[in-house]
């Protein structure tokens, strides 16, 4: 059952993240409730004419065309300025914004209403009969004064888009998006053991056997659980070769399967094959889902943009590093690495690999100090970070060498003809020195 839950949690974050799941739902209600309104619609002049529609079916009709037809066009124009506010978060700030931009709830909720408005006119519009053809007239008048107030809602929705959107576009707006988000992927993550050391992946012995991926894509779920399910019930060891986010070719490997104790005794088969693949999730396209490093890349990405040579905008890449900051601190207080599967005897049945904070710590400083290396404003934005993350990792010899480490190889790439310059970095490359001998920043920093 498990296994069967990991591939339907992918395929729902999928349906979720489209443009179309909600506008679907939205349509479908609405024509259920035009339908309801009109066929129950009480007789004329059995409500109150202050809180209904009174005028004529032809009347009715002249305002449901007019409605509908503003409302589709109205639809057109939020189109066209998603797919522009789309165009732009990829060429200005990163590719990988796209689908942060595509899932947006209040995007969603906004373009599931306004089709919704003109579904709901059009087929309200159906159900007012005119006295042409001999037939008698016949108004919903419940249903005609919902579509006016529909179309109210509509005009609601369209300045509230245009608030939306034009606040979406913000980088900083942007920055902190990713920030919160990657933090709340961080919390939702399960913690099985103390803090440190990471934990790497055991290597597979020689007698493990590859396991080919069936389809190709990146990893974007992955059940831990079921993989250990899976290889007890059977007698294994099951380890998977990427990590989330990692791109996994179709036919390459991506899983080794070994027994402890027959080297000999594993046949991948098809049903085996299946068996692990049920155990996890491969998508079309990088998510943040169970993927922590996904909001460092696109930190980085938004800060390697903000310094080529074209766009030239140091600010941005400074900021890009602060929020980087914040992830990095939380970050250092937790347990990274492998995650490891154990049965009740404790013998290994399942080995997930995950980043170190060696890697993450990496991940969000290399483009932006081999690109910035001649801003000093970028220089001293990584020490900054440097510092706060010292502050956590003070009292653990491992993460405290891996800040010293990134300290000396952002001192090396350095590149400041400027003497004040360089007297101004070098004071905040002393300020995390410190900060690891001591626990706790010094007062001056950067004075």
């Amino acid at each position: 059952m498990g296994d069967a839950l990991v591939r339907l949690r992918g395929r729902w974050r999928d349906l979720q993240d489209s443009l179309w799941l909600l506008p679907a739902i939205g349509v479908s209600l609405s024509v259920a409730a035009a339908w309801s309104l009109a066929e129950f619609s009480p007789g004329a002049g059995r409500l109150p004419s202050a809180l209904t529609y009174t005028g004529s079916a032809d009347g009715a009709r002249a305002i449901l065309a007019e409605l509908a037809g503003a409302t589709f066009t109205v639809v057109g124009v939020v189109f066209s300025l998603t797919v522009v506010a789309v165009q732009m978060a990829s060429s200005q700030f990163t590719p990988r914004l796209l689908r942060t931009f595509l899932k947006d709830r209040s995007v969603q909720v906004v373009l599931s209403g306004m089709v919704s408005s003109g579904v709901f006119h059009v087929v309200v519009l159906r159900y007012v009969r005119t006295p042409e053809g001999g037939e008698d007239p016949f108004v919903p008048e419940l249903a005609v004064t919902a579509a006016l107030l529909f179309a109210l809602v509509a005009v609601g929705m369209l300045v509230f888009f245009l608030h939306h959107l034009t606040a979406r576009l913000r980088v900083d707006v942007v920055m902190v998006g990713i920030r919160e988000q990657t933090l709340s992927v961080l919390r939702s993550l399960a913690v099985d053991r103390e803090l440190l050391p990471d934990q790497l992946a055991p290597t597979p012995p020689q007698h493990a056997r590859p396991v080919a991926a069936r389809t190709g894509g990146y990893l974007q779920t992955a059940s831990l659980p079921a993989l250990a399910s899976l290889a007890e019930s059977r007698g294994l060891v099951v380890r998977l070769r990427p990590g989330p986010g990692t791109w996994v070719a179709s036919g390459s490997t991506v899983a080794w399967v070994w027994r402890l104790d027959d080297p000999g005794g594993v046949v991948i088969d098809d049903d085996l094959a299946i068996a692990v693949h049920r155990c996890f999730h491969l998508g079309g396209d990088r998510t943040e889902s169970e993927d922590v490093a996904f909001g460092l890349r696109q930190l980085s990405d938004i800060a390697a943009r903000a310094l080529s040579t074209g766009v030239n905008d140091p600010t941005t890449a400074v900021q890009a590093l602060e929020q980087s900051s914040a992830i990095l601190v939380e970050l250092a207080g937790q347990p990274l690495g492998a995650a490891l599967a154990h049965d009740e005897q404790g013998r290994l049945r399942a080995v997930q690999p995950r980043p170190t904070f060696a890697e993450h710590l990496e991940l969000a400083l290399a483009q932006p100090r081999r690109y910035g290396a001649d801003e000093p404003t970028v220089l001293i934005a990584i020490h900054a970070l440097l510092i706060d993350v010292a502050e956590r990792v003070a009292d653990n010899a491992d993460r405290a060498a891996t800040v010293r480490a990134q300290v000396q190889r952002t001192r090396d790439a350095a590149s400041l003809p400027d003497a004040v310059d360089a007297r101004m970095v070098r004071a905040y490359a002393d300020a995390v020195l410190t900060t690891l001998e001591n626990g706790s920043r010094p007062a001056n920093v950067g004075e």
